[in-house]
């Protein structure tokens, strides 16, 4: 089959390989770029390929939050000029308050909601007010919001980059009476901004789906069949790769950013100490601008 030029430049930024490599690549997949990484990775070329593809480049991510919840959504332009355009501007504060104020279950509630911000218009129909506006697509891509109760969870976030990146996560103290101390929220911004830098898929290993670590164990399979080393130790050379994996994608199990001698739990362990209490990490939400989740 024909592949064309912008799958092979997606498959390149992918996992970081030749040209010809991931156009051939693609060919022995039928252009199913999926299978053309699980391939290149059975075949150890591709040792770390991205999780996530480019959507469109400009726009922002931005996130709000108050005692029982927080919002993260995203609003896309064509052009990083719209992006810094007033009325792009003024566009996304106001959504915010109005996602804030609303608090929709997802983004397709959200798009429906009227609101007085708009002159009583539907977020979906003041979308399309302002592209008519501006000249230039824009779109309401994708929201999400976490709950918390304020008797015994908080809700905390980090913004990287004026927009870029978005992250919103909730913690628990068995001890609520510490939720509000300092050292919590300096934990939290922590939690926050290792999310952030460290994209992990999960916050632990149990709450990682059974066909990704599946499909990770064949990959391995594949690799140390390949490898020529005794079949004997195979299991171990598997049990290595899963345990590395783990560590590179579940939040608790991950070197912790700023003192990558320690873990994320290690971390963790510090604030249970000085506040006495047992702290979990309930779950989180990062948004990376123009990245599929």
């Amino acid at each position: 089959m024909s592949i064309s030029a912008a799958q092979v430049k997606e498959l390149r930024e992918k996992t970081g390989l030749g040209m010809m490599i991931c156009k051939q690549a693609l060919i022995d997949a039928n252009g199913d770029m999926a299978l053309a990484i699980e391939n290149l990775r059975k075949q150890g070329q591709a040792t770390a390929a991205k999780r996530a593809g480019r959507a469109v480049k400009e726009g922002k991510v931005t996130i709000l939050s108050e005692p029982s919840c927080g919002v993260v959504f995203e609003v896309n332009s064509e052009t990083d000029f719209v992006a810094r355009n007033d009325d792009f501007i003024n566009f996304v504060a106001q959504l915010g308050e109005v996602l804030l104020e609303n608090k929709p279950a997802d983004i397709e509630a959200a798009k429906k909601i009227a609101s007085p911000k708009f002159d009583g218009v539907t977020i979906e129909n003041r979308v399309t007010e302002l592209i008519g506006k501006i000249g230039e697509k824009i779109t309401f891509r994708r929201y999400r919001k976490i709950d918390a109760d304020p008797q015994n969870e908080r809700i905390f976030s980090y913004l990287h980059g004026n927009g870029k990146i978005g992250v919103l996560v909730k913690l628990s103290a068995e001890k609520p009476e510490t939720l509000d101390s300092e050292n919590m929220a300096v934990l939290g911004k922590d939690i926050a901004m290792q999310i952030a830098a460290a994209n992990p898929m999960a916050v632990n290993r149990s709450s990682i789906s059974s066909d990704i670590i599946a499909k990770e164990k064949e990959i391995y399979y594949t690799q140390a069949k390949s490898s020529g080393k005794p079949e004997k130790i195979w299991d171990k050379i598997i049990e290595g790769k899963l345990a590395k994996f783990f560590q590179e994608v579940a939040l608790v199990e991950q070197p912790f950013i700023r003192t990558p001698d320690i873990s994320v739990t290690d971390r963790i362990n510090e604030t249970e100490k000085e506040n006495g209490t047992k702290i979990t990490i309930k779950n989180f939400v990062r948004f990376e601008l123009g990245v599929e989740d």
